[in-house]
């Protein structure tokens, strides 16, 4: 019978060669990639960690979502895991992957930085665009303090060692899961979305379970009541967007949809029309094309986008 070291050989030999593959032909998924990864939740964790040696090695980390007017100040290399649907999601992110060791580190992104780490536990995360948070990785226990904006969780559920994700008083506790956790400190809520198995939530107003396509948000005051629904596929898939680089809209508002576009882009949109903001927006556009999404808005408002070498408006500043 194979020792618990002879697997993790194994398998990281398994992952090297996948993420020589993918290195290789980074514009198509290998064939039997996804079904490797949907093979054991370890099997995405190995990867990262694959790619982030690659990367250190000097292997090439290819561009997908360029930005327009500029090439960025470092490469980025193309990551892949299984997406809600089970299948193989490619997402170029704004740094390489990173392999974090057991004890605390500190993880802060800045306007458009969007980082993926592999934890020694085989476990995963996403990390969003002005986000803070720190994780602490042990062999009886592992938890992320998440002081501030989103991430999303891929993880190796272990019964002696659970994994728990802290947002002030809100604790989330994974039971084998994929789930996103987002912080809005200006808001004091804390949303967590559920695509894959089950978490627990311990919160000041309640304890809840929370499966597969459920979604809630709770105040981390716990003056309001928590707001639970559910989500179907497409939802979260539109949820999850950041990830891969994309902005779906079906029905947001347009001052949702510019706050997360701030979130990953220096050139930051402005309203000249307060009113403007609760305008719903429908379509997919690109993360990391601000003038893009501004000057598609305008048209369909009716209005008109300024684009400046600074800063976007959107609308007539003489309209009240």
């Amino acid at each position: 019978m194979a020792n618990r070291g002879d697997t993790a050989s194994r398998l990281d030999d398994e992952a090297a060669r996948w993420a020589a593959r993918i290195d290789a032909s980074p514009d198509t998924a290998p064939p039997g990639l996804d079904r490797w990864l949907g093979a054991d939740p370890a099997h995405a964790g190995a990867l990262l960690r694959a790619q982030a040696t690659l990367v250190m090695l000097g292997g090439t980390a290819p561009e997908a979502l360029a930005l327009d007017t500029e090439p960025p100040a470092r490469p980025r290399a193309r990551l892949w895991w299984i997406g809600s649907a089970g299948a193989a999601l490619a997402a170029s992110l704004a740094a390489a992957a990173l392999l974090l060791p057991s004890r605390g580190e500190a993880i802060r992104t800045g306007i458009g930085d969007v980082r993926s780490v592999a934890l020694q536990d085989g476990s995963s995360i996403a990390v969003d665009a002005r986000s803070d948070l720190v994780t602490r990785i042990g062999s009886t226990a592992r938890t992320v303090a998440l002081h501030d904006g989103k991430a999303l969780f891929r993880v190796r559920h272990d019964a002696a060692a659970p994994f728990r994700v802290t947002v002030g008083d809100v604790t989330i506790t994974d039971i084998g899961t994929v789930f996103q956790v987002d912080a809005d400190r200006a808001a004091e809520t804390v949303d967590v979305l559920v695509s894959e198995g089950v978490v627990d939530v311990a919160a000041p107003g309640g304890s809840f379970r929370l499966s597969a396509g459920q979604r809630a948000r709770f105040a981390l005051n716990g003056a309001a009541a928590a707001t639970i629904e559910r989500v179907d596929a497409p939802g979260i898939d539109r949820a999850l967007g950041w990830t891969s680089g994309r902005l779906d809209l079906d029905g947001e508002t347009l001052g949702e949809a510019v706050a997360e576009l701030n979130r990953h882009n220096q050139l930051q949109i402005r309203l000249a029309n307060p009113a403007l903001a609760g305008e719903k927006l429908y379509g997919a556009f690109r993360i990391d094309d601000p003038a893009g999404f501004a000057q598609s808005v305008a048209i369909g408002l009716d209005t008109r986008a300024r684009i400046g070498s600074d800063a976007i408006l959107i609308g007539n500043p003489e309209k009240k």
